[in-house]
């Protein structure tokens, strides 16, 4: 899809009118024609984000392929808590969003826009806020991308090798790939253990984009990238296991929002860590009741093998301690306990840092990743202690599923000494109805990601 910004509207395409009073309602003149649509008197961010992709989906649902929107309307919306220059970025961001589709495998393509035209006079900064915008969402259709590929198209070297695609030639990203080989001489037991039962070898990702002051502690992501998860010997029934070529979700966010903070230039340190990791059940397979020795020195007892994402985050977080990170942020679709918790509308949150935490909420909020906290109390670590070993990757009771996974990774940042936070997306993996997005991947929480680096 192609997106121009002109001075005047074309002939050729269908305008989007949004319209608060009925004397505003447009009716076809000609050749030129409306496509209208009534907008709350009280509009908030939420319902502005809405409103914008409604409109695509609708534009979409009638076939169109060339529609413009009078950027002048938009300006003139009253949206509470949002700036003028605001409009400008949600407006970019929530279109390209709302038009992306993942038809890569279908015969006939139907049901995608071609161009949009944004027409009106607009000032410098409503046009770097156009910019950034397309930045921003492509960096979640490129999370949507990898996120939606099939399992057998998407492996742990696949992954690898699309990280290599989109960073191999820009000279301030610095790449490592670490094999097994290196992985296990640096006590990367854990992250191993988790892919042993496949066929696909496990690959442990990093980017480094260290383009901010020498001063400055980076930021260091970390993003679950199981690229197919069967639960392992602990297997899933087989409609558990749809989807889930979607358990690298986490990893598919970091990249993106990586990809869009280096595609802005913005003057930050950051890195990226993916574990990738596909766990299979077979003869080879880790057993429940394995003891394994992490990289940070901890035995955990394995009690189910399909609680396999904490354990390749666990070793990415020791190894992110060679940084000394200012803050550390994991992203996983890590328990089905977060959609009883919290259904399909908000990530979980955990965090050791009650100002980051805040923050976080904020910066969601603003951006359109929606999170809700949960707490990190250190009275839940006695529910993941073991008998056998220091500590074992599931609690004792089935409640609190989300909390207690959460506090596995805690036990495991704490040795960073940083401010550290766990989101827990598998509410948002996939999008609902009312996100007014394609069926799939969501992206999330990609926007919030580059905001929060962005802010530092």
């Amino acid at each position: 899809m192609k997106i121009e910004y002109t001075k005047e509207n074309k002939k050729d395409f269908r305008e989007i009118n949004f319209y608060q009073k009925e004397s505003e309602k447009k009716i076809d003149e000609g050749d030129l024609k409306f496509m209208n649509f009534k907008v709350e008197k009280e509009l908030n961010r939420r319902k502005f984000i809405s409103l914008i992709r409604g409109a695509i989906k609708r534009a979409k649902t009638h076939g169109l392929e060339k529609i413009s929107i009078p950027f002048e309307k938009i300006r003139d919306l009253k949206v509470d808590g949002v700036e003028e220059v605001e409009k400008a970025l949600l407006l970019v961001e929530n279109i390209i969003i709302a038009e992306y589709k993942f038809d890569k495998y279908l015969s006939e393509k139907k049901g995608r826009l071609k161009e949009v035209l944004i027409f009106g006079d607009f000032s410098a900064d409503e046009k770097k806020a156009f910019k950034e915008g397309e930045v921003v969402a492509g960096g979640v259709n490129l999370a949507r991308d990898l996120a939606n590929e099939p399992g057998g198209n998407m492996t742990p070297s696949i992954l690898a090798g699309e990280v290599k695609k989109l960073f191999g030639k820009n000279k301030k990203v610095k790449i490592k790939i670490l094999d097994e080989v290196r992985a296990e001489k640096l006590g990367m037991n854990l992250f191993l253990s988790v892919g042993r039962g496949s066929a696909e070898k496990s690959k442990f990702i990093v980017l480094e984009y260290l383009n901010g002051p020498k001063s400055q502690k980076p930021t260091v992501l970390v993003g679950k990238g199981i690229t197919f998860d069967t639960g392992g010997n602990n297997i899933k029934t087989g409609p558990h296991m749809l989807g889930m070529h979607m358990d690298m979700t986490g990893g598919a966010t970091v990249i993106g929002a990586f990809k869009a903070v280096v595609d802005l230039g913005l003057k930050k340190n950051l890195v990226v860590l993916v574990p990738a990791a596909e766990n299979s059940a077979s003869g080879s397979a880790t057993r429940p009741g394995d003891i394994i020795k992490s990289m940070s020195g901890r035995t955990v007892e394995i009690k189910n093998t399909d609680a396999e994402g904490r354990l390749v985050l666990a070793d990415a977080i020791s190894y992110a301690k060679k940084y000394k990170p200012e803050y550390l942020i994991d992203v996983a679709t890590l328990t089905g306990a977060a959609l009883v918790a919290l259904g399909q509308r908000a990530s979980a949150l955990m965090s050791n840092d009650e100002n980051l935490q805040e923050r976080i909420l904020d910066l969601g909020e603003k951006r359109g990743d929606y999170f809700w906290p949960l707490p990190a109390w250190d009275e839940y670590l006695e529910d993941i202690k073991t008998a056998r070993a220091d500590i074992s990757n599931l609690a004792k009771t089935s409640y609190g599923g989300t909390v207690t996974a959460g506090i596995f990774l805690k036990e495991f940042a704490k040795d960073l000494k940083t401010k550290w936070a766990h989101l827990d997306i598998a509410p948002r993996m996939e999008s609902i109805p009312s996100d007014n997005l394609e069926e799939g991947a969501t992206g999330e929480p990609v926007r919030f990601l580059v905001e929060f680096v962005g802010e530092l």
